[in-house]
């Protein structure tokens, strides 16, 4: 019976990460394209070592809590308009998706702080490349069919990606 168990327990140790592994594959290889443009951050903290700050200019649309980290009266996810570039603007929030005719995606909110977020807080990038993501404007993330958003790369003013050769 210990040896069951144990054996249970090393295969869920093992089985979970594989299985989040292709979940997070599978929506960086299908997911569709969004840009969502970047807010301003207080520039004394914008680089810090290998990472960038991030805010995003839809996460100011979105509502927050007003008491602190109440997660229950948070909307559970933003409804998102695409434009021809991919671009994302907000078209409204709920606790499900949009209906499938409505031609809007849906984002799974992260809730930090009592504060809704379409993605996360930091962008991490090699060390010693920091100047060149100063010009960084939009976030590109990989959305899946649930809304699971990973963001992926970082684009300037002209949506060309940072760091990389122009789309």
């Amino acid at each position: 019976m210990i040896r069951g168990a144990l054996i249970g327990a090393l295969a869920l140790t093992i089985g979970a990460p594989l299985l989040a592994v292709r979940d997070f594959e599978r929506t960086l290889a299908s997911g569709r394209v969004v840009l969502a443009e970047l807010a301003p951050v207080d520039p004394r903290s914008l680089m810090q070592g290998d990472y960038m700050a991030l805010r995003f200019a839809l996460d100011d649309e979105l509502p927050s809590s007003t008491r602190g980290n109440d997660t229950q009266r948070l909307p559970r996810y933003a409804h998102i308009a695409v434009d021809s570039q991919g671009r994302a603007s907000l078209a409204g929030v709920g606790n499900s998706a949009p209906a499938a005719d409505s031609g809007l995606l849906h984002v799974r909110l992260r809730s930090r702080d009592g504060l809704s977020s379409i993605g996360p807080n930091a962008f991490f990038f090699e060390e010693g490349s920091g100047q060149r993501f100063e010009a960084a404007r939009w976030g590109e993330f990989r959305v899946d069919a649930n809304g699971k958003a990973l963001l992926t790369h970082l684009r300037d003013e002209a949506l060309d990606r940072i760091g990389e050769n122009p789309r």
